[in-house]
């Protein structure tokens, strides 16, 4: 009896069905989606919109970031160790002599 009733009520529950109804204007939204046109620029808009993307740009932007001024601070390190020691080392460069020739006014 008791299985009985489950099924009566399963059945009688499709009692109140109604036919689907789209929403208003659905056909013509599809419709213009369909005929849209798929150039370059709209696939490459919606690849780039998809949040995969954008979280692994971000992710390859930041590690190049913080790889450039880790290397950055390591060269300046390098730099600072390898230079001339002595005010000799310095005058004798020909380059700081020419540029020290060169900014010299004659005229005044």
């Amino acid at each position: 009896m008791k299985e009985q009733n489950h099924i009566e009520t399963i059945l009688n529950s499709l009692d109140g069905i109604e036919r689907a109804e789209a929403r208003p204007f659905m056909h013509t939204r599809v419709m213009a989606r369909l005929k849209e046109e798929s150039n370059f620029w709209t696939r490459t808009g919606s690849v780039i919109a998809k949040p995969v993307v954008a979280v692994c740009c971000l992710v390859t932007i930041l590690t190049v970031n913080i790889y450039l001024i880790v290397d950055g601070n390591n060269k300046q390190r390098a730099e600072t160790v390898t230079t001339a020691g002595t005010e000799s080392d310095i005058l004798q460069n020909e380059n700081f002599i020419l540029a020290s020739n060169t900014s010299y006014d004659f005229n005044k």
